[in-house]
């Protein structure tokens, strides 16, 4: 291949960068800070035009320049994966036998899931463990950024096992923010079928209409290969048509696995991954629109985590007290 496709039009280029390289995936966009960093210069081609065209003038921006410019590491060489410190320092009880596992989006953490989604089901008597997903030995404290396939996936299905194990629970459940969520949902159906109860998804990417997370406007294979080659692993393989959306889908063309209780919970104000975007049918999967379930006003996509009208639906859907 040659260099030959012309560069997308700015405007594509700032949705990318709020919309596939922002989006899916963490961190309220309040936390962004810092100046910007101009991004290295790449040589022609079209991987390297996708990545110019992470435009650091986006919704989330400072993040896409940080990835540019080798806070995840090297372009294309961001190191191995880190190790993952999931503590587990509590015992499930009769009325919440089921440990809840939380599951962060990019860019974040477990203790940050902690205080946003977990502090909040501990108060009510749940064991909840916060584990650091997909990050770089570089930089083990930001994570949602390695493959989902490769890292990800396997690192929550070893903390799926782990928790069992200490604990005695016969299944765990999964309580997934933006990313996260496409992150227990894979594992939950490809690799650990079984062991997961219910799956809660918070501002959650399912595969709908398998547009991925990158804009129509811009090649698919240009777009995942530049997010690959910019470290954003797990992004790029939330593109339409990846190897992990075709493995998730499976056979039966669905994210859902039979017997596990699904519940996606989102807001108007997202939009990044609003209802339509997020919800997808299926067997028995319970959709919530937080004004709608409890009254108030749309939120957005980083506020969401912090709702208490969520964590009220969260609950709920955990088998917990859930009045809004």
């Amino acid at each position: 291949m040659t260099g030959s496709r012309r560069r997308p039009h700015r405007s594509v280029r700032s949705r990318l960068a709020g919309a596939v390289a922002a989006a899916a995936l963490g961190i309220p966009v309040a936390a962004a800070s810092g100046s910007i960093v101009t991004a290295p210069v790449a040589q022609a081609g079209p991987v390297e035009d996708a990545i110019q065209a992470l435009d650091p003038t986006g919704e989330l921006g400072p993040y896409v320049t940080e990835a540019l410019g080798g806070i995840n590491g090297p372009l294309g060489a961001p190191g191995p994966p880190a190790p993952v410190d999931a503590p587990i320092n509590c015992r499930p009880t009769a009325a919440h036998p089921r440990p809840v596992i939380l599951v962060h989006g990019t860019f974040d953490n477990g203790p940050n899931t902690v205080s946003r989604l977990g502090a909040p089901l501990r108060r009510q008597g749940f064991c909840v463990v916060a584990p650091t997903l997909g990050a770089y030995v570089g930089n083990p404290a930001r994570g949602g950024l390695d493959s989902i396939a490769g890292a990800s996936g396997p690192q929550l299905a070893g903390v799926i096992d782990r928790v069992r194990a200490v604990t005695g629970a016969a299944q765990v459940d999964l309580v997934g923010y933006s990313q996260g969520a496409s992150i227990a949902g894979y594992t939950t159906k490809v690799l650990r079928p079984g062991a997961v109860g219910r799956v809660v998804s918070v501002g959650g990417y399912w595969g709908a209409d398998n547009s991925g997370l990158i804009p129509h406007q811009l090649p698919r294979e240009a777009a995942g290969a530049a997010l690959w080659a910019a470290n954003l692993r797990g992004l790029a393989e939330l593109s339409p048509g990846s190897p992990v959306l075709t493995a998730w889908y499976g056979l039966d063309r669905t994210p859902f696995l039979p017997g596990v209780g699904y519940t996606l919970i989102a807001t108007r104000g997202d939009h990044l991954l609003p209802p339509e975007r997020s919800f997808v049918p299926g067997p028995g999967v319970q959709w919530r629109v937080t004004e709608d379930a409890c009254g108030g006003g749309p939120n957005s996509h980083g506020g969401m985590a912090v709702d208490s009208r969520t964590h009220s639906l969260v609950a709920r859907a955990l088998g917990g007290s859930g009045r809004c």
